[in-house]
């Protein structure tokens, strides 16, 4: 029944080869790719109007859960979360006018960051927000992930809400603070012998154990 109503609400697109895969249940089954052409890599469609989007946009939020009419969760009740808030989206003039006056550049930036929220003090708690909803409504209980520090900090907090145990992989000259901070939330966290990129290798087989 899940499903079923999961792939009412959205579906995901493979941007390989438009491949479609029904919900996350399936997508998290064949190993988070697509089974046509193996990409790693699909956008998720919402099977409704987009004009309703337009409707909410116009409203100020004060939670980025204010979007859950276009948020992959089923049910408000799933929802996992700690003050993460909605991180804005900012136009940063200054550094406009330095690339202007620096290099003769007229160009619009536009950034997505700001750490001062009440999750776990960065930006990346909207996304570990989602993740450990979505795990919750869907029963999953184990997960892992390769992360320098702040990724794994807002996923190890978030999921230990979900009660979802998670193992996270750091490059060996990754801070001790953050695995400090990580451990407190009981996470389990593994230091690697190398750079992120040998963290995500390893991250990535021990996934398939």
């Amino acid at each position: 029944m899940l499903r079923v109503k999961i792939q009412r609400k959205y579906h995901l697109q493979c941007t390989q080869c438009g491949h479609v895969t029904p919900n996350f249940w399936t997508w998290f089954d064949q190993g988070q790719q697509c089974p046509s052409c193996g990409s790693k890599h699909s956008e998720v469609w919402y099977n409704r109007r987009y004009q309703r989007l337009a409707r909410i946009i116009k409203r100020k939020p004060d939670s980025f859960w204010h979007y859950f009419p276009f948020l992959p969760l089923l049910r408000r009740r799933h929802i996992i979360s700690r003050n993460e808030g909605a991180v804005p989206l900012e136009r940063w003039s200054f550094l406009e006018s330095f690339a202007r006056e620096k290099y003769g550049l007229d160009i619009k930036v536009h950034v997505y960051r700001n750490d001062l929220n009440g999750g776990t003090g960065t930006f990346k708690d909207p996304a570990a927000s989602m993740a450990a909803s979505l795990f919750n409504e869907l029963g999953i209980k184990q997960y892992c992930i390769a992360s320098t520090g702040n990724s794994a900090t807002a996923y190890a907090k978030y999921l230990s809400m979900a009660k979802v145990n998670c193992s996270v992989f750091m490059p060996e000259d990754a801070i001790k603070t953050s695995e400090a901070t990580i451990s407190s939330y009981g996470q389990q966290v593994f230091r690697v012998k190398g750079d992120y990129a040998k963290a995500k290798e390893i991250a990535a087989g021990y996934a398939k154990l």
